[in-house]
């Protein structure tokens, strides 16, 4: 491994990295937009806790979502403190070894296995009996319930609204069936019917609307009651084998220190860093409050851009429940705003178009500016009539810019997948 001095590193650091390295004894949100220099902030920060302030190493925490990301970060870390440990985890790492430690308290065997989210479409799928797609929403479903504590009896409460719903058209359930299979073939024959008058017209017109009423609500109160009952299926065989998912890690662990506390926990983890907090949903913001419960010494790092993806269950709101939950003031704030990645143009283009998803009263989209103020090239929109002229235009774009004696390693495609059969939209 080759390390890096870091008083060679904090002197390249632009004066707001600075400021957010040095901050450490305080809750702080840094608000980082893309190609910032996050990751390098984050890492410089806690290598000076330990080489500058004389922090033990076993008392920091670092949290991500990927063990990519966390990989990536406990290496920077290493190489600029000489080798030495520090505690870099993904959030359901971090839960899957809280819960081992105490698997008898938890109520769970010790050599449990976890299931990522395909593990359990697979075991849904194959346990089950539904077909793949219906298996693939079901794991989805559920894992986003549990990211948002929402529990298997709230869906049985939206059940019996249903319920209620269907009932107040036919009140023999044991009549559904027979009327729904009834009312399609009625909605679908409704166009070969003649009409007497006016006011027959009118009649059947409301039975029509009557049809299509139950049809919709029917269909709706079959999809969840399937929903739950495979849910519950899951669950049943999931335990049987001694299985948890990711969202289980994350319910256990909170469980795990509502009911014996937090103190073994706060004595270890002084000092806590959060990466990609916009990602976080409610279970893991319930989370980081035990984690903080007896040391505020905490720094979130959060790309306000990016809160609109709700990943895997990410509620917008994160960033201004932080500032509540902390009391921060501007002081406890700092925005890395200049990119190392992009020029202003592209950044300016990116700009007009994320904020647009946000509303007026929420202006939380983080303008970026080149490091070295470059303007660039206008950016280039191709449009294309499939995803065949999609790959010859990006191909082609390749080839020019090879002839013009790029080299193949410095050109990067970036591409998102779309639904089949729509025409594709690439920019360069």
């Amino acid at each position: 491994m080759v390390y890096i001095p870091l008083n060679s590193l904090l002197s390249s650091l632009k004066p707001r990295q600075l400021e957010a390295i040095k901050y450490t004894q305080a809750p702080q949100l840094i608000l980082a937009g893309a190609g910032t220099g996050k990751t390098t902030t984050i890492t410089a920060k806690i290598a000076y806790m330990v080489e500058k302030e004389n922090i033990d190493p076993n008392h920091i925490l670092a949290l991500t979502f990927s063990k990519e990301a966390a990989r990536n970060m406990r290496e920077k870390v290493e190489k600029l403190l000489q080798g030495k440990e520090i505690h870099v985890k993904t959030f359901h790492s971090f839960c899957a070894e809280l819960i081992k430690d105490h698997a008898e308290r938890c109520r769970v065997p010790g050599d449990f296995k976890i299931f990522e989210e395909m593990d359990s479409a697979i075991f849904i799928f194959r346990e089950l009996g539904t077909d793949a797609r219906i298996a693939s929403l079901y794991a989805n479903t559920i894992g986003k319930a549990k990211d948002l504590n929402i529990s298997v009896d709230k869906f049985k409460e939206f059940l019996a609204t249903l319920k209620k719903q269907v009932q107040d058209i036919e009140k023999d359930e044991n009549t559904w069936k027979e009327l729904y299979r009834e009312s399609k073939f009625k909605l679908n024959t409704f166009h070969l019917q003649e009409f007497k008058d006016k006011e027959d017209k009118k009649a059947k017109q409301a039975e029509k609307k009557r049809y299509s009423e139950f049809i919709d609500l029917y269909e709706e109160y079959q999809k969840y009651s399937n929903f739950i009952t495979a849910w519950e299926k899951y669950e049943e065989k999931k335990s049987g084998i001694g299985a948890l998912d990711y969202g289980d890690l994350n319910k256990i662990a909170l469980w795990y220190l509502d009911v014996y506390g937090t103190e073994e926990l706060n004595t270890t983890f002084r000092y806590i860093i959060i990466d990609e907090f916009q990602d976080t949903n409610y279970v893991q913001f319930e989370l980081i409050k035990k984690l903080t419960a007896a040391n505020k010494n905490i720094t979130v790092v959060a790309d306000p851009n990016q809160t609109i993806y709700a990943f895997r269950g990410a509620y917008t709101n994160n960033i201004e429940e932080f500032k509540k939950k902390f009391s921060l003031s501007d002081k406890d704030i700092v925005s890395l705003d200049v990119s190392f990645r992009s020029t202003n143009k592209i950044l300016r283009v990116a700009h007009t178009l994320i904020e647009k998803n946000y509303s007026e009263k929420r202006q939380e989209c983080l303008l970026l500016k080149n490091y070295e103020d470059t303007e660039g090239e206008n950016v280039s929109i191709i449009e294309t009539e499939d995803d065949n002229e999609e790959a010859r235009a990006i191909v082609e774009k390749i080839e020019d810019y090879m002839a013009q004696g790029i080299l193949p390693k410095e050109i990067a495609v970036l591409y998102r997948n779309t639904c089949p059969g729509k025409k594709g939209k690439t920019g360069s």
